[in-house]
């Protein structure tokens, strides 16, 4: 019974994510969702209270599977012998083959985006995982460039915020033109920006808070 449900679960949060792109959050009803599912509004509601606990599971699910990407990306195991680019290159190209540009949560995430931006229950979730993904992504630069001896000699946030809005442009003109991602712009371009903001390790490292 309990796989039976959980099965459901998945099914209606599947289905959330295409109505969502779709139709976007004001649009993706319950009826449709239930519609795209193949379930009754019974089996929605056996599952979830309301439209913005769906929201919120998805939204879940795909911030867990966005770190677990990021983390497995940025696994320093087996870049010991390249040099920064190349490690670079490397973590780009892992990346890109977990997450791929992906229409339905491209058009999904923006909506979520405009819900962080008025502030409503469901976007304080978005805004607080966004700054644990961008935390994140602070980590591996600093992880990357202090495997390699260097440091950067600009704050790692806006480091972040560089590599972070250069993908999401990637993703999104990738959409638009429909093609796949830019990896000469991710995997050779930003790497060299990330070097022109780093300089040699002298003495000891001090930890910043990105880094834990």
């Amino acid at each position: 019974m309990t796989r039976t449900r959980s099965a459901t679960r998945e099914r209606l949060l599947d289905a959330s994510r295409v109505v969502l792109a779709r139709e976007g959050i004001q649009g993706a009803s319950v009826e449709h969702i239930c519609e795209q599912a193949g379930y009754t509004r019974g089996a929605f509601y056996s599952n979830f209270s309301s439209k913005d606990d769906l929201l919120l599971a998805v939204f879940r699910r795909e911030r867990d599977a966005m770190i677990a990407r990021l983390q497995k990306a940025g696994d320093l195991s087996g870049l010991d012998d390249l040099g920064v680019a190349e490690a670079m290159a490397v973590i780009v190209d892992r990346f890109a083959v977990l997450q791929p540009a992906d229409r339905d949560w491209y058009l999904a995430h923006a909506e979520f985006e405009l819900r962080g931006v008025r502030d409503d229950a469901v976007g304080r979730e978005f805004n607080e995982a966004w700054t644990l993904v961008k935390r994140q992504v602070e980590t591996m630069i600093e992880q990357v460039l202090a495997a390699m001896g260097l440091r950067l000699t600009i704050e790692v946030a806006h480091a972040a915020t560089v590599l972070v809005a250069t993908y999401d442009a990637a993703v999104r003109e990738a959409l638009i033109e429909r093609r796949g991602l830019d990896l000469s712009l991710l995997r050779d371009t930003v790497p060299r920006l990330m070097l022109s903001v780093a300089e040699p390790v002298i003495g000891p490292v001090v930890p910043t808070e990105a880094s834990g």
